[in-house]
């Protein structure tokens, strides 16, 4: 296989094999991603909702238990100044009964029986008519279920100005009339502070709506936390989403519960489902009585999270690169240096095949340093030479150097197979022939006063056969013998082919 073809397989095969591991890699985690977080968003929406469940449960439990302090009945029972004292005492009362680290109400009230709002905490001079209508009507059917038929309720308000509030209310009942003579209002904001609390509990983002308004979200809070957040506000986004997914009906529809979507917020890919916010009455609410609009909604950025998956695609690629390169660089390598030693060999293999008996195979590099070794001890023993570390040296230290037996393997020209001399070459028996070509030679060489040390018959004719059997393929014929040629100061061994 030759080294271009090597190279052009090297070339394919590792770019196909990068695209092959980008591909198989980068879509299967890819596709176990988005699974992941549609599992965790969807668990972090059933963990909110628990979350506010036990709150609700909670709130539904500290308004019935507050409404029965004897001190909101007394401060019903009287008007003015002494109503605000008594009330709000029982208020400071309630608000010193309460663990350290818990959260103070942000309303706590108290409602006539008609509804009016004539006390309320850190509020000197309430609105009478704070929650009702231009036409007298209060607004929360939930105050209006605790005034007539003696509910308690926990469930979220949307007040106009302050926003979603987790509320419970309650009766005040005069125990000896047994009448209910006003409520009990506790409320609790839902504000993004709180939003942020149940991002950082969830590992998502929150966001509080009513209907299709949004209300809080956590989005413009903590910067330290694994799901990016957006400097400013993003309530215009989230609530085209809350329109054009339906995500506001999937918190208030069993058939959509449960819903997962893809929407682009911020600029983001985020998934996002959403739930209603929970409710508990003490009794079983009438036919007519109003479903909750509000809801949460919990969704997380699959762009922030593919973003790893990015740089895993981004380090296939450049180790795929990587790994052409340094295949380029290694044929390169091999081709300059084994190679090009595995050349050095041949080219010294050929020139002794076209008759240069006197080459070595010079040393050509650690790799194939033991090859060369190899074949200049079988050159030697093949034509009788010294093998490598048996040379003689000289006085001075140097290799003495056998006199070459020269060549000249050009035939001579204009010899027709019928040449007299040819023919006689042919008939001679190999025994005479070998010994007189031999002394020819040795004769020829001093007679011009050429060395012929180091030069012995063994040698001259295994140089000789060799040369007949390379010289027979040259010149296509059945035989070929040499004949002694002197000229000028050099003797050399012509060929004469037999054809």
């Amino acid at each position: 296989m030759s080294r271009r073809l090597i190279g052009g397989i090297i070339a394919a095969v590792i770019p196909v094999l990068t695209v092959v591991a980008y591909f198989v890699t980068t879509s299967d985690l890819e596709d176990e991603i988005r699974t992941d977080i549609k599992l965790r968003v969807e668990r972090a929406q059933q963990q909110l909702i628990q979350n506010a469940s036990l709150v609700g449960l909670g709130l539904l439990k500290r308004v019935e238990a507050l409404s029965t302090d004897p001190a909101f009945a007394r401060a019903l029972k009287v008007e003015g100044e002494e109503r605000s004292r008594i009330a709000e005492t029982a208020f400071q009362d309630f608000i010193q009964s309460l663990k350290p680290g818990e959260a103070q109400p942000d309303i706590v009230a108290l409602t006539d029986a008609k509804g009016d709002l004539i006390v309320q905490r850190g509020v000197p001079d309430p609105l009478p008519k704070k929650w009702k209508d231009s036409e007298d009507r209060l607004e929360y059917p939930g105050l209006e279920l605790a005034l007539t038929q003696r509910h308690f309720i926990s469930e979220v308000w949307d007040f106009e100005k302050e926003g979603l509030m987790q509320v419970g209310v309650g009766p005040i009942i005069d125990t000896r009339e047994d009448v209910v003579i006003g409520a009990l209002v506790l409320a609790y904001a839902m504000t993004s502070q709180r939003a942020e609390v149940q991002a950082a509990l969830l590992g998502t983002d929150v966001v509080y709506f009513h209907a299709s308004e949004i209300s809080a979200t956590s989005f413009a809070g903590d910067r330290t936390s694994r799901t990016p957040r957006f400097a400013g506000s993003v309530g215009d986004e989230v609530a085209a989403v809350l329109t054009k997914e339906d995500l506001g009906k999937t918190a208030l529809s069993k058939e959509l519960a449960g819903r997962v979507v893809s929407v682009p917020i911020g600029g983001q890919r985020f998934l996002a489902t959403a739930g209603r916010m929970p409710r508990f009455p003490s009794k079983q609410l009438p036919d007519d009585y109003p479903t909750t609009r509000a809801g949460a909604m919990v969704m997380m950025s699959l762009s922030a999270e593919l973003a790893l998956l990015r740089t895993i695609e981004l380090s296939i690629l450049l180790l795929g690169l990587a790994a052409f390169i340094l295949a380029i660089l290694a044929n390169i390598v091999t081709a300059r240096g084994i190679l090009a030693q595995a050349d050095e060999i041949e080219d010294g293999i050929n020139e002794i095949i076209q008759g240069n008996f006197e080459r070595t195979i010079r040393a050509v590099g650690a790799e194939l340093d033991g090859l060369a070794h190899a074949l200049n001890v079988m050159l030697a023993r093949l034509l009788g030479r010294p093998e490598p570390g048996e040379e003689e040296y000289d006085e001075y230290g140097n290799v003495v150097q056998a006199a070459p037996v020269n060549f000249d393997n050009e035939a001579l020209p204009n010899r027709s197979p019928a040449d007299e001399a040819a023919m006689m070459l042919a008939q001679e028996a190999e025994p005479e022939y070998y010994s007189r070509l031999f002394n020819e030679y040795i004769e020829a060489r001093e007679q011009i006063g050429d060395s012929t040390e180091g030069i012995n018959y063994e040698n001259f004719v295994t140089k000789l056969r060799l040369n007949e059997s390379n010289l027979k393929v040259r010149y296509q014929c059945s035989a070929v013998r040499f004949r002694v040629v002197v000229s000028g100061d050099k003797v050399t061994l012509k060929p004469v082919p037999i054809v």
